[in-house]
């Protein structure tokens, strides 16, 4: 064979369709673009965290206890430990510092630290090496401490009862965070001045930490997994490095995960498009492939024409992908912040290049399969037939060889999710949506068929209309198919409208009735009066106080609770998986909110005792029933109640709530704090009573979730401008897809509009018929898609986001008219010259 002969046919080929082939090279474009970027920056997290988690934790493993270690736990942790393990002492809690001087006060997560460490890591200083000199009775803070306070090197620093003298800032530190609060900037002190400042109390949200040193060559991760039930039955909970962080570990891959969707959403739309485009490029040269073959040609040959065409094509859109890709992930914020040692590079790296062209060239051959096969297999003797109908219809038919196709695109975007996720359970869940969301669309249009029978059977409508609504149940349209696919990228971009407006409106950024603002924890029972009338003095909102008792639950019906059947790796630890062997905050009252409702039983009956109130939620979780009997021990002491009701809890009211409540009776004898929540509008109001409360109580814990409610719109935000970026590959996805639906069915409409040219119609009439026909599809589409997201958006943002699901319906309304617009002007665009073609010319092809 001539292979100059060949390459000039098949360049010839490739421009003589030239709206297909960039068709093919955009679809491959977006799709690797999208799935390249949120691969790349998973990888670079993970390997960060991989090379960076010994520095990141500061010691090979952390040992964790909710009180201090008693001699039976020290002893098990001698005998326990390689022989060679270095251990030191972390007390971590959240407290208020104050300059004296100016009485200013901040929230600060306070460290004390006792032995060597970190181990690995450096804690670095202004001015240098300040940590390791560190004397009892001197603390270093960060430097926006330092500022927020007005102090300098040399100042006193009051914590709790205690007059500390400023030392230095610190510049960057190792450990573990905790819960929310641990996003206050840290302060350090040694371990040995910790008794001074009168906050160690029974009560106290204190975490007590013992950082470990294993010897050389021991491995932490096989040491955890064999260890962590043994540990575990001793109130000892035990982290590797690689776990550090594992809230904002887990916060992130589950973005990420989300992320990934969008963008394998986006491809999966773009291999539709590629198959739908292949096949019209096939169909539309059949009658050229035919005739080589009459001419000598072999199949191969033919073969090899088309898939170098198409590998071509391919190699095009990677390069265009990668560099797509790459400044994608630009446009991915950094979310990892400080907690991380972690900065995305701009520019993906040589692994990510290749692999690149791995998706460009795995996708499309798949994709495309069932079109190559067929161009292999054409006979020389279509080339004298004008009708290929029946041999390449529009509207893939049921065969073997379709079925393989669909089930081999499958296959391959259920092992992209895999690779992407790193879980097959969450490739699985990914490709799944992928697979079932297109099916779910196709059954509801179903259903509208009928719909539209029993309509056209009672109603009278225009011509125009009439015609476009018989073309939807009418059979080998190709109509239905554009209706799933736009049905389903539809439903992927309103749901991610729907899940950001549910955190919105979770952060309190919608709310018209301002929630309470301000928190105060460590309250004891002798400072309580004293407080409330401070906080009434400043005629602050919404006051509630609520005692706070911390407890592990020890029985379910008189069975023991395994501490040992905790979730290993703290990456998949949560509140479902840790129902029965977390640590609880308890609490007790007569009454319930205005945002809690009892769903099963009473609250409470009269004359009984130590009855028990659980979230309906968790109850499942927990796996209790009314009338079963929990015991919590309460510093050593037992206490047993019986569950009298379900209820259910509005979590983002800024209220104190609990998800196990009691009635009055014994836990009010328990050792306990008290909690309590309010409103105070003016800023300048809420830091004089800071000031006061901080001045008057230094144990106390005051926090503004102003600051806080700040923070996760920050976070949203980056994580909206991602989501912003994906859903519009997701929309370019989609316009290609419908497009590629239309060239599919362009003979059909060719015929169509020639023979209504023929019959009278006019140009005037055909432009109402095809907008009729536009607008059908787009409104049905939103419809099917709006009624998914509905139920699938409330399903994921109550057991997923664990938020309550709301409906933003402006957005939507601007999403439903720009919708309507694109579709028309997709439609207009592609099919404009359709009704200015002379009928003639159709005879005459005829």
């Amino acid at each position: 064979m001539n292979i100059r002969f060949f390459l000039r046919v098949m360049f010839r080929e490739i421009f003589s369709k030239k709206t297909s082939s960039l068709q093919i090279i955009l679809a491959i474009t977006i799709g690797t673009g999208a799935v390249l970027a949120v691969h790349s920056y998973r990888d670079q997290f993970t390997t960060s965290i991989i090379r960076e988690a010994k520095n990141i934790m500061g010691s090979d493993l952390v040992v964790t206890s909710p009180s201090p270690l008693t001699p039976e736990q020290t002893a098990f942790l001698s005998k326990e430990l390689p022989k060679g393990s270095k251990l030191s002492e972390l007390v971590q809690f959240p407290s208020m510092l104050r300059n004296p001087d100016s009485q200013d006060s901040s929230l600060s997560l306070i460290k004390a630290i006792q032995g060597d460490y970190p181990y690995f890591g450096e804690l670095e200083t202004e001015p240098k090496g300040l940590f390791r000199k560190l004397k009892p009775g001197e603390i270093l803070l960060e430097s926006g401490l330092i500022k927020n306070l007005k102090l300098k090197v040399g100042s006193k620093v009051q914590l709790g009862e205690k007059f500390f003298v400023l030392k230095g800032s610190i510049i960057k530190e190792p450990g573990m965070a905790g819960n929310f609060l641990s996003m206050a900037p840290s302060s350090i002190i040694k371990k040995g001045s910790l008794a001074e400042t009168g906050l160690e109390q029974r009560g106290s949200r204190i975490s007590y930490q013992v950082p470990i040193l294993l010897p050389n060559g021991t491995d932490a991760n096989a040491f955890k997994k064999s260890k962590f039930s043994e540990f575990a039955k001793n109130d000892l909970i035990l982290y590797e490095s690689t776990e550090a962080n594992s809230g904002s570990q887990k916060f992130l891959t589950n973005t990420l995960d989300f992320f990934s969707l969008l963008a394998l959403c986006a491809f999966f739309l773009g291999g539709i498009s590629i198959l739908l485009t292949s096949r019209a490029v096939v169909r539309a040269k059949s009658n050229t492939f035919a005739v080589y073959k009459c001419l000598g040609a072999g199949p191969n040959l033919v073969l090899g024409l088309v898939l170098s065409e198409l590998l071509i094509l391919s190699t095009i859109g990677a390069i265009f992908g990668f560099l797509f890709g790459s400044f994608l992930q630009t446009q991915i914020p950094n979310m990892a912040d400080k907690e991380f040692l972690f900065e995305p590079k701009l520019i993906p790296d040589l692994k990510a290049f290749f692999w690149a062209f791995v998706l460009a060239w795995v996708v499309p051959l798949v994709s495309a399969w069932e079109s190559l096969s067929t161009t292999r297999n054409l006979s020389p003797m279509y080339a004298l037939k004008s009708d290929f109908a029946n041999e390449l219809s529009s509207v893939p038919k049921l065969k073997l060889k379709q079925s393989i196709s669909f089930i081999a695109v499958f296959g391959l975007f259920f092992v992209l999710a895999w690779w992407e996720t790193g879980d097959w359970i969450k490739g699985l869940i990914l490709c799944g949506t992928l697979l079932f969301l297109p099916i779910v669309v196709y059954l509801g249009i179903l259903g509208i068929r009928f719909a539209i029978r029993f309509l056209l059977q009672r109603s009278e409508f225009s011509a125009s209309v009439r015609m476009a609504l018989r073309k939807l149940d009418r059979p080998r349209t190709g109509l239905s198919w554009v209706s799933v696919g736009l049905g389903s990228s539809v439903f992927v971009l309103l749901l991610s409208i729907f899940l950001s407006d549910s955190l919105l409106e979770y952060s309190g950024a919608k709310d018209k009735e301002r929630r309470p603002n301000m928190f105060v924890l460590d309250i004891r029972p002798e400072q309580l009066e004293s407080f409330q009338q401070t906080a009434e003095k400043y005629k602050v909102e919404k006051l509630l106080t609520s005692p706070v008792i911390g407890a592990r639950l020890t029985r379910v019906n008189g069975d023991l609770v395994k501490k040992e059947d905790m979730e290993l790796s703290a990456l998949r630890r949560d509140w479902r998986s840790t129902a029965r062997t977390r640590e609880y905050f308890l609490s007790y009252r007569e009454n319930l909110y205005p945002t809690e409702k009892v769903t099963d039983g009473d609250f409470w009956r009269k004359g009984e005792e130590d009855q028990i109130s659980v979230e309906k939620e968790f109850s499942k979780n927990l796996k209790v029933d009314l009338g079963d009997k929990l015991s919590f021990s309460i510093g050593g002491v037992e206490v047993t109640g019986t569950i009298r009701n379900f209820r259910t809890v509005n979590w983002s009211d800024m209220r104190p709530n609990f998800v196990v409540l009691f009635s009055k009776g014994i836990l009010e004898k328990a050792p306990k704090f008290y909690l309590s929540s309010f409103l105070l509008e003016s800023s300048d109001s809420r830091y004089s009573l800071q000031k006061e409360l901080s001045n008057e109580f230094p144990n106390l814990t005051i926090v503004d979730t102003e600051k806080a409610v700040q923070s996760f719109l920050g976070i949203l935000e980056k994580m909206s401008f991602a989501i912003r970026w994906m859903t519009g590959l997701i929309v370019l996805s989609s316009l290609l897809l419908i497009l590629s639906s239309l060239e599919l069915s362009r003979k059909e409409r060719l015929e169509e509009t020639s023979l209504l040219r023929i019959i009278g119609g006019t140009k005037t009439f055909l432009r109402k018929y095809f907008l009729a026909e536009s607008l059908l599809l787009a409104n049905l589409s939103f419809v099917l898609a709006f009624v998914l997201v509905w139920g699938v958006s409330s399903y994921m943002s109550e057991m997923i986001f664990e938020i309550q699901a709301s409906v933003p319906w402006f957005e939507i309304g601007i999403f439903y008219i720009s919708l309507n617009i694109a579709v028309v002007g997709m439609y207009f665009g592609a099919l404009r010259n359709e009704w200015k073609r002379s009928p003639t010319l159709y005879l005459k092809e005829v």
